[in-house]
């Protein structure tokens, strides 16, 4: 099985013919530019879960033409018996006109249970719809999700989760998305038939809160956190069964993954394959090697057997024996060249493919096309982020030539929502269709961020008069999507509008007033969520959490250089807090789910803000040369205590509790005895899947016991502001840290990095390999809670009078 370079180039123009050839000798799927249709039934059982008894109310049909030929809509009405009739093109569209009745003439509020909740109830009186309403997308796809999405915001999914969310998916007009739940069970089917045996796959194959990077992306090595139970495998296989029909029945189209060329290493040795590049445990394929096709048949042959296709893959990588797009060095086989180009440097016209590029793509499609000839290759755009030389634009520019026309889809994943088609004078992906998508977290961590007159643009900047470009889609691709409700909503209304909004604060005024079960203005929302608008979201921070509730120190702070200022715009945010304390919740019922969580987070947000300046203090202590144990109280004890009220706060708010994160993880066990891992001190599947899930949010590699220091790697990169969390990991790691720098202080001696670096590893150690159980409902009052916090905060602010 090993091949010159020479009979791999052959190969790959083989497997080219060999797709062409399909397209034409097999019978066609269904028009894979269109979604599923789905059903009116579908809708109906979807009021049911949502609204119970509230189908009697509605008239729901599904009609090709409903709105003018070619157009993705929706259409209200009133019926004469007093009903509200929505007619739509497909059940995605009906259920996107449901969504819009119940938000813009009932008030209501429908989200996810960390992402701001909701706000659902049987109106009195059903509001009538007046004249026909009709509305249409303005480009045909509404997507959301990244790869890491399913690690860091969906893992712990039960089907009663993943059917709330997808609920939720269908009322916010969502009809793109990925679904990679269930895969690693394909690969273990495909992989043994090519000579792996169990112990080589599920040693291969990360721990379930860390499979993202086993599947392709950001390879970090391979068994963190492993190996994978096959119970395991087997009961997620099963339940995206029910996700994909879920899906389909609402009319999304659900996105499975392709081969994308990464494997276990032993691979290499059973196939004698040289092609194959080794990097630890990975082996990495040329999608020019006969091996990658035979292996892409097989992969898509088997996942189609078991899950059925909407014709959608997503595929990436660079496919030329490398390792993965997401990693720091460049893929080995190209020289992408080091002069950048500036807008008026050529014409995008002009740019030509790169012959190896050409070439490895038409391999990579034709290991989808070979088995679907509808296959669109759908591409996370996050593989270009960096590029901008005319080398990299001929590397796309190959890419987007391999497939037929419309079979490309880039997912544009900008930072922020600027627009990666912008680059190389507005080249618009050299022709490919591109979904326009913001990407502003990493890590599911906490923040209030996003601006939202930057992501107002999408997809207007892409569209005539500004430019003709070839988006065909709107949406965002968070790694988590637990934060931010009213970012990501703005995102997914930009499908449905015709202009760009207006006036932002204004329309996100009209929003609070329906989070807070309000009939009339009332002006001290309006103030409140202008200063919001003005402050929070007109600033796009770093897709990361830099403050000191993770961090020792924190390294993003909003106060000024002398850290006791705050800025114009934190002032803004605590003056809105404030307000909803004051004068909001008077006027409210603070029980109320989503007013709850807007107050909660707005408190979270002013007091993580505080603790920056605060562990930079802390820091400075630990730093000097001779420890000053005053000082070192002072600081120290300010920043736990800090760490601890902020803990407090946020446990009085179901969105911030560590609990149901770890009993979701423990429930995946409750019927299964196949997991363990002895090096570790795991015995049982529960402890398996919570093990992993404290992981995550910690080291993320794990930390063994005795060790000297914490493992290399993203360590609190998905750190969280979570009650539980802060309070027993966070908190407890300042403490012990002042212990270590007070015993050092005693002895005259700097503090002991090494101690230091010991007495974490033993607490990350701990704290991962705990069962101790914690909180998973609220416990305190949020709006007395944050009356307090306030009280004892205020100063910090003092500035901003």
């Amino acid at each position: 099985h090993t091949h010159t370079h020479k009979q791999l180039v052959d190969m790959a123009n083989g497997f080219a013919v060999l797709a062409v050839v399909a397209v034409a000798a097999l019978v066609a799927f269904a028009d894979a530019q269109d979604p599923p249709k789905g059903s009116e039934q579908a809708v109906y059982d979807l009021l049911d879960r949502v609204l119970p008894g509230s189908k009697a109310h509605f008239t729901l049909a599904i009609d090709n033409t409903p709105c003018g030929s070619g157009s993705r809509c929706f259409k209200l009405e009133d019926t004469t018996d007093g009903k509200v009739a929505i007619t739509a093109t497909a059940a995605s569209e009906l259920a996107s006109g449901v969504g819009h009745y119940l938000r813009e003439y009932c008030g209501m509020v429908i989200g996810w249970p960390r992402g701001g909740g909701s706000h659902v109830f049987t109106p009195a009186t059903w509001p009538k719809i007046g004249s026909p309403v009709v509305q249409k997308r303005i480009v045909p796809w509404s997507y959301m999700m990244n790869v890491c999405t399913n690690s860091y915001s969906l893992v712990w999914y039960s089907w009663k989760e993943y059917e709330a969310f997808i609920d939720w998916m269908a009322l916010s007009g969502i009809n793109n998305a990925l679904a990679m739940t269930g895969q690693e069970e394909v690969q273990y089917k495909v992989f043994q038939k090519f000579g792996l045996n169990d112990t080589d796959i599920r040693d291969w194959f990360n721990g379930p809160a860390f499979l993202t990077w086993s599947r392709g992306q950001n390879e970090y090595g391979n068994k963190i956190a492993g190996p994978l139970p096959r119970s395991w495998m087997k009961d997620r296989w099963s339940m995206q069964k029910q996700i994909l029909t879920r899906l389909r029945s609402l009319g999304i189209v659900g996105q499975l993954p392709g081969f994308q060329g990464n494997v276990p290493v032993a691979l290499k040795q059973i196939h004698s394959d040289s092609n194959i590049t080794k990097e630890g445990d990975t082996g990495w394929m040329d999608s020019l090697d006969p091996l990658f096709g035979q292996i892409a048949d097989e992969w898509m042959k088997t996942m189609i057997a078991d899950f059925g296709t909407d014709h959608w893959y997503q595929l990436d990588g660079y496919f030329n024996g490398g390792t993965a797009p997401w990693m720091d060095a460049q893929p080995k086989a190209y020289d992408y060249g080091s002069m950048p180009l500036t807008a008026n440097d050529f014409d995008p016209n002009d740019v030509q493919p790169d012959t190896m590029a050409l070439r490895r793509g038409r391999a990579a499609y034709g290991g989808l096309n070979r088995t679907d000839p509808d296959a669109v290759w759908s591409f996370q755009g996050w593989a270009f982020i960096g590029w901008n030389t005319a080398k990299q634009a001929s590397f796309i520019k190959g890419f987007v030539d391999a497939t037929p026309k419309g079979k490309f889809s880039v997912i544009d994943m900008s930072v922020n929502g600027e627009g990666e088609w912008k680059k190389w004078n507005n080249a618009s992906f050299f022709g490919a269709n591109f979904i326009w998508t913001t990407l502003h977290d990493f890590g599911g961590t906490d923040g209030m961020k996003g601006n939202l007159a930057h992501v107002n643009e999408i997809p207007f900047g892409g569209m005539k008069p500004d430019f003709e470009t070839s988006v065909w889609g709107t949406g965002f691709t968070p790694e988590g999507i637990d934060q931010n409700p009213v970012y990501y909503e703005f995102v997914l209304e930009a499908n449905w509008r015709t202009e760009r909004v207006p006036d932002i604060a204004s329309h996100v005024v009209a929003r609070s007033l329906k989070r807070y079960g309000l009939t009339k203005p009332l002006p001290a929302a309006s103030q409140a969520w202008t200063l919001l608008v003005e402050s929070a979201y007109a600033q796009d921070l770093s897709v990361q959490d830099g403050t000191g509730i993770p961090h020792l120190p924190g390294h993003s702070s909003q106060f000024q250089p002398d850290r006791y200022t705050p800025s114009d715009t934190l002032c803004k945010i605590f003056s809105a807090w404030e307000l909803f304390i004051n004068d909001i919740a008077p006027a409210v019922d603070p029980k109320l789910e989503t007013f709850r969580y807007d107050l909660v987070n707005l408190g979270r947000e002013v007091l993580a803000q505080i603790s920056t300046p605060l562990s930079q203090n802390f820091s400075d202590a630990l730093s000097a040369k001779t420890l000053n144990t005053a000082r070192l109280q002072e600081t120290g004890g300010a920043y736990v205590d800090l760490l601890n009220d902020v803990d407090k706060l946020v446990g009085s708010d179901t969105a911030f509790l560590v609990g149901p994160w770890l009993e979701m993880a423990r429930a995946w066990g409750a019927n299964s005895t196949d997991c363990a891992n002895p090096d570790f001190g795991i015995k049982t599947c529960p402890e398996f899947y919570e093990w992993n899930a404290r992981t995550q949010l910690t080291t993320w590699n794990p930390t063994p016991f005795g060790a000297a220091k914490i493992p290399g790697g993203p360590v609190d990169y998905a750190s969280k502001h979570w009650n539980g969390l802060i309070r027993d990991y966070y908190a407890a790691r300042a403490s012990l840290i002042l212990i270590q720098a007070m015993t050092d202080a005693g002895k005259g001696q700097p503090l002991d990095k090494a101690a230091v670096e010991k007495r974490n590893a033993d607490l990350a150690f701990d704290w991962t390999t705990s069962t101790n159980k914690y909180d998973t409902e609220p416990v305190g009052d949020a709006l007395a809670l944050s009356k307090e916090m306030l009280a004892k905060y205020s100063k910090y602010y003092a500035e901003c009078s």
